[in-house]
């Protein structure tokens, strides 16, 4: 069993060394956007669940099959034909922590918030569970903090490193764009944290391992992450 959970601030390369460690160790990689299309793909109703025709293209067949299942549960527990993962929560899961709102919010924008919480952590859940897998962002270092056979990685970076990557990536127009970007982005994904799990991002105790990718090269911390894995597959981590 081969999983590996990793959080990253924003602009910190959290999904390029993501990727390079899925490549690598041949894993699925699942983060917020595969998520999005599972949800796009599946829709609202339980007619769509069981829709032999639903497909993603290779590996990802693996991850619709687990929201598939998810999406049978809520209708068995009570959701009926409107789980939460409905019309519209491809664009909420999609939506990067800079995006989401931190503003005060109402008794039913709270209740809806805390079923896509519940929702996730039970679709990281499943996921972990079928093992061979890089999870990435939305809390899975908090969601399986307590599965010893998960690897759990801390990503961060200095806001001015972090502010370039974002100012390439996204192609905004000036530094001052993306330095509000990278700031929007902490503050939402420590309301995430504090809001789900009761902690934060930078939380040491949630990781087995965190690096700075100011000080060290993506692909410096992406081998060390596989040597930690091997590590914790072979018992050598504690």
């Amino acid at each position: 069993m081969t999983v590996i959970a990793i959080e990253g601030r924003a602009g910190s390369g959290v999904v390029d060394v993501a990727r390079v460690v899925a490549r690598e160790l041949d894993l699925d990689f699942v983060d917020r956007l595969l998520l999005a299309e599972i949800a796009r793909r599946v829709g609202a109703t339980v007619e769509a669940v069981q829709d032999s025709t639903l497909r993603l293209p290779g590996r990802g067949e693996r991850i619709i099959g687990l929201v598939q299942r998810m999406l049978e549960r809520s209708s068995v527990g009570g959701a009926g034909g409107d789980p939460y993962f409905g019309p519209g929560v491809d664009t909420l899961i999609a939506r990067p922590y800079a995006e989401m709102n931190d503003s005060p919010i109402s008794s039913g924008q709270e209740l809806d918030e805390q079923h896509f919480i519940e929702t996730t952590a039970e679709v990281i859940r499943d996921v972990a569970q079928a093992d061979n897998a890089v999870i990435v962002s939305r809390g899975a270092v908090a969601i399986l903090r307590h599965s010893p056979d998960v690897l759990r990685v801390g990503l961060v970076a200095n806001h001015s490193d972090r502010s370039r990557r974002i100012l390439s990536r996204l192609q905004f127009e000036d530094m001052e764009t993306a330095e509000q970007y990278v700031s929007q982005s902490d503050t939402a994904q420590a309301r995430y944290f504090e809001r789900a799990f009761g902690t934060n991002p930078l939380d040491p105790f949630l990781y087995h391992v965190m690096w700075n990718l100011s000080e060290v090269s993506d692909d410096w911390a992406a081998a060390r992450i596989i040597d930690a894995s091997g590590a914790l597959t072979g018992r050598e981590l504690r």
